[in-house]
């Protein structure tokens, strides 16, 4: 048996079309049927199947709608927590709606950001033919995001002293601070889950997330109901509930892999090897989340200094920005789900020695993510002009919705196109590409635009955001595109070839 470390060490794209090489993929069954009697699509030859573009737009939608639901459905957890924060008091409603605020910001975006490491790792060892590694990666990774979860957790803990220095309002920083405290419970239990899901994708399989949310949100909501309502501990017992539903996810998870997909388990390293193992070569898995991390706060933060600077103009402008805000990140949901897909196919299609194959992708998932981007731009139209004639009663409110409605649509199709790109660069593992051009095209140009926009009075309104934030999302995609074109993806191999530390 060769030893895990070594096989770290080989070059995951070096080129190798000798019959031991696809015997070997044949060994580990990496081309065998799936579950569902389909031939697993993520491996192709350059005369086989893989060459139709249909077959690639199917695996493309496959992939996709289970990670739509998966997505839409952790959303609709926080949704659940606002709803039942709702049948409170006004200020704990704001309490809560802070606490989610801040725990997105500094916490679950953070780690949100760093699994993208995963997506590129797992991917490319999959394909490369050492199912071990894939779990030897995300093992490694659950140690280090709850290592990077020990700081975060001591400003959880502290939050109400310290948000009393930023609120002018002490009973809403108790509420805010309250609710972060009993988050604190949750968080390894999301951290893992998070890791869990990549394990699963990283194998061709994206309905497991979906499966075990369906089945937590029956206990969400009877949690809600226990510690909210019977108990009842108001704040904290809806962070509480939502906390004690993130710890049982990984359970089901593991639940799913042992007892429904036991294939999945061919990838989960021996005791041995992750006594041997566990601890070395961290050093790519850190260069790959630190800019991951970084490319995802950047595009939160964005978000909401706009949305604090929407407060200055007028009420009427922060109202249509709640609305417009809520339906753009129900759409941004299209194209992340289908970016995760792409950075999944690329890298496994890499870490198979397959690079020309990976190339030709990047050009029909371009075309694949220009419709994505049509479609999401068609609905964010219809949906915040004809939801708004049932939902909103303020004139005013509805006339600015309408007003932003088709900058909103700008925003929905060139954030698809950066979904695309952003696809393409994890699938690679350049991470710190994407990081530092997200970070300079957003706060060099996006938000001083946006910014100028909104508060120069120049009549866009609350347009501005999406006006501003599209634009610099168009320019992102055309400068990554061309970066990514013109890297040679040989380098890649190069790379794989250094041993980490």
């Amino acid at each position: 048996m060769i030893d895990q470390s070594d096989a770290e060490r080989q070059p995951l794209l070096q080129h190798d079309t000798s019959a031991e090489a696809v015997a070997q993929l044949h060994q580990n069954g990496l081309d065998k049927p799936n579950d569902d009697g389909q031939k697993d699509s993520n491996l192709y030859d350059s005369n086989g199947e893989g060459d139709s573009w249909q077959v690639e737009v199917r695996t493309v939608i496959r992939y996709s709608i289970p990670l739509i639901g998966t997505y839409l459905l952790q959303y609709f957890y926080s949704i659940v927590i606002v709803l039942v924060a709702s049948r409170l008091s006004t200020r704990e409603l704001a309490g809560v709606s802070l606490g989610i605020t801040t725990s997105n910001i500094v916490g679950y975006a953070v780690f949100e950001g760093m699994s993208t490491a995963l997506d590129t790792l797992c991917s490319q060892a999959y394909g490369a033919s050492q199912p071990k590694l894939v779990g030897l990666h995300c093992a490694r990774f659950v140690v280090y995001i709850h290592l990077v979860a020990a700081p975060i957790a001591l400003l959880w803990a502290f939050s109400p002293q310290l948000l009393r220095w930023i609120l002018p309002e002490a009973d809403l920083a108790v509420s805010a601070g309250t609710f972060l405290r009993y988050s604190l419970v949750g968080v390894p239990g999301y951290a893992s889950f998070e890791v869990g899901k990549r394990f699963m994708q990283a194998q061709g399989d994206f309905t497991a997330g979906l499966a075990v949310l369906v089945a937590c949100l029956p206990l969400s909501l009877l949690f809600n109901w226990l510690f909210v309502f019977q108990f009842p501990m108001r704040v904290a017992g809806a962070a509480l509930a939502a906390s004690l539903t993130h710890l049982v996810r990984p359970f089901l998870l593991i639940g799913y892999a042992v007892f429904v997909k036991r294939s999945s388990l061919q990838c989960w390293p021996s005791r041995s090897q992750l006594r041997r193992q566990l601890f070395k070569n961290w050093g790519q898995m850190v260069r790959l989340s630190i800019p991951g991390a970084l490319m995802t706060l950047s595009e939160w933060f964005s978000f909401e200094i706009l949305t604090f600077a929407t407060s200055y103009v007028s009420t009427v402008d922060l109202a249509a920005q709640t609305f417009l805000s809520t339906i753009a990140i129900l759409l941004w949901h299209l194209p992340f789900s289908a970016s995760i897909a792409c950075s999944t196919r690329v890298g496994r299609l890499l870490g198979a020695k397959s690079i020309d194959k990976a190339k030709s992708l990047m050009s029909l998932h371009g075309y694949i993510f220009l419709v994505i981007g049509v479609i999401s731009a068609v609905l964010a139209v219809v949906l915040n002009i004809g939801v708004t004639k049932y939902l909103l009663e303020d004139e005013l409110v509805k006339s600015a919705v309408a007003h932003a409605s088709l900058f909103t649509a700008l925003f929905c199709f060139f954030d698809s196109t950066s979904s695309w790109v952003h696809g393409i660069i994890r699938g690679l593992g350049w991470q710190k590409i994407g990081g530092w051009i997200t970070l300079c095209v957003n706060y060099g140009f996006g938000v001083p635009l946006a910014l100028g926009l909104l508060l120069g009075h120049t009549g866009v309104g609350v347009g501005s955001i999406y006006l501003g934030l599209g634009l610099g999302l168009g320019i992102m995609t055309v400068i990554e595109a061309l970066i990514v074109r013109a890297r040679p993806w040989e380098s890649v191999v190069m790379e794989s070839e250094e041993p980490e530390g």
